[in-house]
């Protein structure tokens, strides 16, 4: 299995081929740790600058790279000289970092020096770049613990631990900011009581619930990033239709080479069942009870101390399925609700005072949903008081309609009844002037949208 296939968590989440760039002054670990983050779902891209000992231009599938990763991991050793491609390549991951789409995490196999005294030498007009690109790397490691000093540590643990660290930046980078984990330490205190991982001697499946849009998926992929490093074989599986059939042709495969813990391959969970194995599989997206049925007797062939979440919008299937401890993901408090709109809508944790009341009413016409305040909070930023009055009357819950309509009607509409929608949008937000289209016609518009969003709420 290619590490492409082994690694398609990036795709997953974010639609990008590159999760993480790999640049090491030696290839002395470089393997390894690549072989780390692919069995863990993330896409690397193993950069060999190293070897080159000349000058030359960066090349566009390395800058490309750069621009799609999250994170670039630099790993130096004092007892390997720095090349003159590896200090190049690192002058151009520190602009990326300094312009903040790019985390950069240091990692030192000896002590917090480098061998570039001779390379300096050879070429004195380069040393003052040089030596403050290696200052900052050293300012960086000094954020970031792990990547100080691992000498004489267990390093495979060290780098388990940095692979889990780097899951949590690629899982969640999509949102750019620490919104997506609030209320998280408040959902996970009860899903780790309901797991039970120190219990080893079952194999044991819980279900998660909760209406769309209420962030199932989110607490899935961060249960997933937090407790994956517990398992020898982990799965996140985003799609389980057709998974039997998937699962049962993969029964009569043999193959030895096969990659543990990539996210949508079969082979990975057959194997795993086979050489029963300790497992974590999480599956999203159960929409009917024979889904969860087969998925949970399949899984009682994993080892004993394996763990299975089924994630749904309904409880009675799950339950129905066999799950006996479910939980339910609710709407956000309201403070955690003002946060996540307040960031969307003004760029900052809570609302100017002028535009309060006003950010208070927009919570709830969102119904407390996260990605109902994402959308709700990006459509209105930027825009005057007036705006916001108008917009607010118009997209007014009608008999428990909600913003996060907005969304499924994006998601399900024909491209007549889209059109339809997008219009009466124009209309609503003043896209069309006030001359065009009168009081009566706005409110017909603002009619079509809620209208619409209640028709979705029945099908």
């Amino acid at each position: 299995m290619s590490s492409a296939s082994s690694s398609s968590a990036a795709s997953l989440l974010l639609g990008r081929e590159v999760d993480v760039f790999l640049s090491f002054c030696c290839q002395t670990s470089h393997g390894y740790f690549q072989n780390i983050l692919i069995r863990n779902g993330i896409r690397t891209f193993l950069s060999y600058r190293c070897l080159e000992k000349r000058f030359g231009p960066i090349g566009q599938r390395t800058l490309k790279a750069l621009e799609e990763s999250r994170v670039a991991v630099v790993m130096t050793s004092t007892t390997k000289p720095c090349s003159v491609g590896f200090l190049e390549e690192l002058l151009v991951i520190l602009e990326f970092q300094e312009k903040g789409s790019l985390m950069v995490i240091p990692i030192f196999l000896t002590d917090l020096s480098f061998n570039v005294e001779e390379i300096c030498r050879q070429h004195p007009e380069m040393a003052p770049s040089w030596r403050t690109a290696l200052t900052k790397l050293t300012n960086l490691a000094a954020e970031y613990p792990l990547s100080q000093n691992l000498a004489g540590m267990d390093q495979s643990d060290l780098l388990n631990q940095i692979a889990r660290d780097i899951s949590l930046v690629v899982f969640y980078s999509g949102s750019n900011d620490s919104n997506a984990l609030v209320a998280m330490d408040r959902h996970m205190k009860v899903v780790y009581d309901l797991l039970a991982l120190e219990v080893n001697k079952e194999v044991r499946t819980i279900g998660i619930w909760g209406s769309a849009g209420v962030g199932k998926t989110t607490l899935a992929r961060y249960i997933y990033a937090e407790i994956f490093v517990n398992f020898q074989t982990h799965v996140f599986l985003d799609n389980v239709e057709n998974m039997k059939d998937k699962l049962l042709k993969f029964e009569g495969e043999e193959d030895p080479t096969v990659i543990i813990s990539s996210y949508h391959d079969g082979h990975e969970i057959t194997e795993a069942r086979r050489k029963h194995r300790k497992v974590l599989l999480i599956a999203d997206d159960v929409n009917n009870m024979e889904q969860g049925k087969w998925i949970i007797e399949y899984a009682n062939w994993f080892a004993p101390g394996s763990r299975v979440i089924l994630i749904s919008q309904n409880k009675n299937l799950l339950v129905d399925a066999g799950v006996m401890d479910v939980y339910e993901v609710r709407s956000l408090r309201y403070d955690e609700a003002l946060q996540v709109f307040s960031h969307f809508a003004f760029k900052q944790p809570y609302p100017p005072s002028d535009f309060e009341e006003l950010a208070v009413r927009a919570v709830h016409l969102a119904g407390f949903l996260p990605l109902g305040l994402r959308l709700l909070g990006s459509f209105l930023a930027g825009k005057g008081r007036e705006e916001w009055v108008a917009a607010l009357l118009k997209l007014k819950a009608k008999q428990g309609g909600h913003i996060m309509e907005v969304w499924k009607l994006m998601e399900a509409t024909d491209d007549k009844g889209l059109e339809e929608w997008e219009s009466a949008a124009d209309i609503v937000e003043g896209k069309e002037s006030s001359q065009d289209k009168s009081q009566e016609e706005r409110e017909v518009a603002a009619d079509i949208l809620i209208g619409k969003e209640s028709s979705q709420d029945k099908q």
